[in-house]
């Protein structure tokens, strides 16, 4: 529901009716529908964290290879579907607005983006470059949220375009270790 009529769209008695419940049974779970929103965001926050954590779990040693799979998780169908990158695109939206959902949404962001500042660096040491892991690891995180909007917002968000959104990120990182990712063709949007 959120998906398809953002935050302010929707109304507790909205959420019952969807979930063919009463506004009572909602009322006395949440008590308000913030709570009840936040508990929404939490599903999609978790949902994220556990792909996340299984993939990682089940990774190489590897830097390179560790990063790769984090592309491959942030463009994973179960992560990267137009509703679910709508949800997402509501609570960035307010969370400068409702603390809760900075909080928890910042909170997502900040590990993800050490995960990546992490491997960056660890790379870079393994290959013996001085290069800027903070402006590396920024600009990557940069990119995948660049691709996850411009996917939201233009509709380009199938499965060959989340392949060209990995190809990008890949591409990026080929600059900067190239003897790890070499530069991909970046096929051609619809």
């Amino acid at each position: 529901m959120i998906a398809r009529r953002g935050l302010s769209g929707i109304t507790v008695n909205d959420i019952a009716n969807e979930a063919g419940c009463s506004y009572g049974v909602i009322a006395f779970h949440f008590k308000t529908k913030e709570r009840l929103l936040l508990a929404a965001l939490n599903v999609v926050a978790s949902k994220y964290e556990a792909v996340w954590s299984e993939a990682m779990a089940a990774a190489p040693s590897s830097p390179a290879e560790r990063l790769r799979i984090l592309l491959e998780v942030d463009f994973d169908p179960r992560i990267a579907r137009a509703a679910d990158l709508a949800v997402w695109m509501a609570f960035w939206d307010e969370a400068p607005r409702v603390t809760a959902y900075k909080r928890r949404c910042s909170e997502l962001k900040r590990r993800s983006l050490q995960s990546i500042t992490d491997l960056v660096s660890e790379l870079a040491t393994l290959r013996s470059l001085d290069i800027n892991v903070e402006a590396v690891s920024q600009g990557l995180y940069a990119i995948t949220d660049g691709c996850w909007i411009f996917g939201h917002v233009t509709g380009q968000n199938g499965p060959q375009d989340r392949k060209r959104y990995r190809q990008i990120c890949l591409t990026f990182l080929s600059a900067f270790f190239p003897d790890d990712f070499s530069p991909m063709p970046v096929a051609s949007p619809r």
